[in-house]
């Protein structure tokens, strides 16, 4: 084992780390035990090297002295800055990054960072995020009035006691307590920070190459503590350049998009594995008179399956989240550089971004709800009046309908009771965006519900587009198909989507040339 220079002197190979409650990132208890993400990393890097951890706590700016001084070896959960690179070693291998959220009590009128203005916000006295965003308004015309607080617990008290109007705390201790405040969180980022380990300015480069190279291991290993403990994971300062923004917004969507189809690749050799395995499994049940060594072999292969089905998850997760985090982060940028700059050409160039980045982010929400659904076996039912569902999709559309002039001619007649899970509503929410979609200005969309048989009911929405041709009407319902729609946003999920909800429905989904002449006819058949 190499020992850094840092600790050379010291017999016991003891690394003092100075800590700091940071929750979640870092932890400490009533008794002193420091737990959380930076905790099992540091913990997890000792063990490897044979280090002896001596953890020191204080506030985050009497450690950081201690740093100066070389009083302590490693500081934890210290934000990357170019004030913080000038004093100390700072690791190259980001553990996290996070962002200040604002919530705001339930009622609040406040939804953008304009309606902060005057407004009472509490913070902690300390908050990267707060002395990031008091620093930003310093000799421009917002002003905010700020209520310093000791913790984060007592900024979200605050807010739900209405005692202030807002307050800002990190998006992990947000997420992770938010459910126990009557508190709205709102979609605002503030101040996106790398967090890394710091080091003296006078320490051994080695230990943090050290640190870098475990921190990397524990990243690319699935298993490791790393994940086991990370929670969920961008300054927003004033403009710097129209080309960096578009670069970044080019270089993200790119990369979204090579996930997206690197998942789906994934996807179907799982599922092809997975065929493979149910035929195992099948032979298996012939070879009743070797079942021992059937029953040893079964167990394989549904350990196998399960793997697979946890790799799926896995990814399916990757999509949700990991991939989300980059186009809300671009999301918050460009809002709040559209609220505050005032050149035509570039609230133009802004809007243009906007628009494609909203794309990407419902690409990956459809993508993501599809891989959800395709992992679902069956669903829960119980006796729902579908005419209700479609008076309320009708409701949530019209907005939409308005904008082109569209006529959504719905007639409900008494109760229409089918057996049915709720998620049911997206189904007839597809269908009726798209015919809204593809109808031309002035037209009427009908919504028909009828008796199917005995046994089922039938919803046919029916619109005045161009219609589908008929070679092309089998295709439709298959991923990224949109027939001859070149002109027309959308990410090709939707139908897809809709096919799965039906199938879990045990009913059917179809086509056809709208009977009234012009346009086409969509339908869906549901049990009673």
């Amino acid at each position: 084992m190499q020992v850094p220079a840092a600790l050379a002197d010291n017999q016991d190979n003891t690394v003092r780390v100075g800590v700091f409650h940071n929750e979640p990132l870092v932890i400490i208890g009533q008794d002193g035990e420091v737990t959380g993400l930076y905790a099992s990393i540091i913990e997890t890097i000792a063990e490897n090297e044979g280090w002896e951890i001596d953890y020191i706590p204080e506030s985050l700016e009497d450690n950081l002295e201690r740093l100066k001084n070389s009083e302590i070896d490693i500081m934890v959960s210290v934000p990357r800055s170019p004030e913080m690179s000038e004093e100390y070693i700072l690791t190259n291998e980001s553990v996290t990054t996070i962002w200040g959220v604002v919530y705001t009590y339930s009622g609040s009128d406040i939804g953008s960072m304009q309606d902060l203005q005057g407004k009472r916000i509490a913070v902690q006295s300390s908050d990267i995020f707060y002395k990031d965003l008091n620093a930003s308004t310093s000799g421009s015309n917002s002003s905010y009035s700020f209520v310093e607080t000791d913790s984060y617990s007592e900024v979200l008290s605050l807010v739900e006691k209405e005692e202030v109007d807002a307050g800002i705390v990190s998006n992990l201790y947000g997420e992770s307590v938010e459910d126990d405040y009557s508190i709205s969180g709102l979609s605002i980022v503030i101040a996106p920070t790398d967090m890394v380990f710091a080091l003296s300015d006078g320490a051994d480069p080695q230990m943090a190459e050290t640190i870098d190279i475990n921190v990397r291991q524990l990243k690319e290993d699935p298993q490791s503590v790393y994940y086991f403990a990370q929670s969920s994971q961008p300054n927003l300062n004033t403009w710097e350049s129209p080309a960096w923004l578009k670069l970044s917004v080019g270089v993200g969507g790119g990369l979204l998009l090579l996930f997206i189809i690197l998942s789906f690749v994934l996807k179907n050799k799982i599922e092809t594995k997975t065929a493979e395995l149910n035929s195992k499994n099948q032979e298996l049940e012939v070879e009743v008179r070797e079942r021992k060594a059937a029953e040893t072999k079964l167990k394989l292969y549904f350990t196998q399956l399960k793997h697979s089905n946890e790799l799926k998850d896995l990814f399916t997760d990757i999509l949700r989240h990991d991939l989300i985090n980059p186009a809300t982060v671009i999301k918050g940028y460009v809002e709040y550089l559209i609220e505050y700059e005032e050149n035509e050409q570039k609230i133009s160039a802004l809007k243009a971004i906007e628009r494609n980045n909203l794309k990407l982010i419902e690409m990956i929400e459809n993508a993501a709800n599809l891989a959800k659904l395709e992992s679902v076996e069956e669903l829960d039912f119980e006796e729902t009046d579908i005419g209700n569902i479609l008076e309320e999709v009708v409701e949530n559309l019209q907005p939409k309908a308005d904008e082109k002039q569209i006529s959504i001619d719905f007639r409900p007649e008494g109760k229409y009771t089918a057996r049915v899970n709720r998620i049911i509503e997206e189904v007839f929410s597809n269908l009726l965006s798209n015919s809204i979609k593809y109808s031309p200005e002035g037209s009427t969309i009908e919504v028909v519900v009828s008796e199917f048989d005995d046994r089922s009911l039938k919803v046919s929405i029916m619109d005045e587009g161009e219609g589908i041709p008929d070679a092309d009407k089998p295709l439709i319902f298959d991923r990224f198909e949109r027939v001859g729609k070149t002109n027309i946003k959308g990410t090709g999920l939707g139908l897809a989507i809709v096919k799965r909800i039906m199938e879990l429905h045990d009913g059917d989904v179809g086509v056809e040339d709208n009977p009234k002449g012009k346009g086409s006819l969509f339908w869906v058949t549901l049990h009673r």
